[in-house]
């Protein structure tokens, strides 16, 4: 598989993906690397980079197996992609005495990284897989269910809705763990800033190392960095609007700067994971019922005909038994959806 005549190593990959980083903050596509994460944010951020590096168009994203146990191959002539992958091997160990001979054999395991390959969809064919698609329409529509799940992933919080202050669309508190978002704002911007509020929740449980000799407001502009970029992640996949994010403070980062706020992207890419992880189950459920409701409606429906007047049941029995029409058995076809599985 490997084309190149110099082998790849890890090393050259986490470089590669440090180079990746860079070029993108620094020449004003932090909110481009924020979109794609949407997609493919279940990878590390390492791997996010080198997937973009090679693929910048990629939107799911497999190993070999994992595409042939779908029913999908990868297209002939197609290269694949560079990722980093954890390796673990048990290996055995002989224990020699002072004679040299082997009193014991131990299995050591050995905990590492290797370079793997994946593939885009794009690069597969095969039976048609389930992709989570949302617009904002399917989001308005679906506001409660989508409010109820963002509102279940950060413990412990009280999550209200109300008069806030300074003319702001919501607050977090973290002393107090309450979150509190302006009421009557329209529905899209109301989940926005639900998502920004959460986001400021979970990601202050991760661990702040990285916070160290930074001034207050330092802190606070990473924080609504943090927060903002999680709303663009997780707003993106949901289909609403997102051209209003502001994230201009970013392009004011120094180098040393950007080095310092990769740990923070991580952040970004992992709080995000863990409200879509509620969120998306949530919506294809809920959607499921609605159509298993609708369909038996549909059939019910059709079952309980309109009772014609008494007269008109007469009339109808002496034509039927005048013409004795032949009788013709009603099949009711079910269509049943392809089984599909999730991209």
């Amino acid at each position: 598989m490997e084309e190149n005549k110099v082998r790849t190593t890890v090393d050259d990959l986490i470089t590669q993906a440090e180079q990746q980083y860079v070029e993108f903050l620094k020449s004003g596509k932090y909110k481009d690397l924020l979109l794609s994460m949407s997609n493919l944010n279940c990878y590390s951020l390492n791997n996010h980079l080198l997937i973009l590096s090679q693929m910048p168009t990629a939107t799911c994203v497999n190993g070999m197996k994992v595409w042939n146990y779908n029913h999908r191959n990868i297209i002939k002539g197609e290269k694949a992609i560079k990722i980093i992958a954890p390796l673990k091997e048990i290996r055995k160990e002989d224990v020699l005495d002072e004679d040299g001979n082997v009193v014991e054999t131990k299995e050591i395991e050995i905990n590492g990284f290797k370079v793997a390959y994946v593939f885009d969809i794009s690069q597969t064919e095969g039976r048609e897989l389930y992709e989570f698609k949302c617009d904002e329409n399917l989001a308005i529509e679906n506001f409660d269910v989508i409010k109820d799940a963002i509102e279940r992933v950060p413990r412990g919080y009280e999550i209200s809705y109300g008069q806030v202050q300074d003319g702001c669309d919501g607050y977090c508190d973290f002393t107090n763990k309450k979150i509190v978002i302006r009421e009557g704002m329209p529905l899209n911007q109301t989940l926005t800033t639900l998502i920004h509020e959460v986001g400021h929740a979970l990601a202050e449980e991760r661990v702040r190392s990285n916070f160290k000799g930074l001034t207050p407001k330092e802190q606070s502009n990473i924080r609504e960095i943090e927060a903002e970029s999680i709303a663009l992640v997780v707003s993106n996949r949901l289909g609403l609007q997102t051209t209003d994010f502001n994230l201009g403070y970013i392009a004011k980062f120094s180098d040393g700067d950007l080095n310092k706020f990769k740990a923070n992207l991580d952040v970004v890419r992992s709080v995000s994971y863990q409200i879509l992880s509620s969120v998306e189950p949530a919506l294809q459920t809920h959607l499921k019922e609605k159509v298993a409701t609708t369909e038996n409606t549909s059939e019910n429906t059709t079952k309980d005909c309109p009772k014609t007047s008494e007269n008109e049941e007469v009339k109808q029995t002496i034509e039927e038994s005048e013409t004795k029409p032949k009788t013709r058995k009603k099949s009711a076809k079910t269509k049943e959806k392809d089984e599909v599985e999730k991209c």
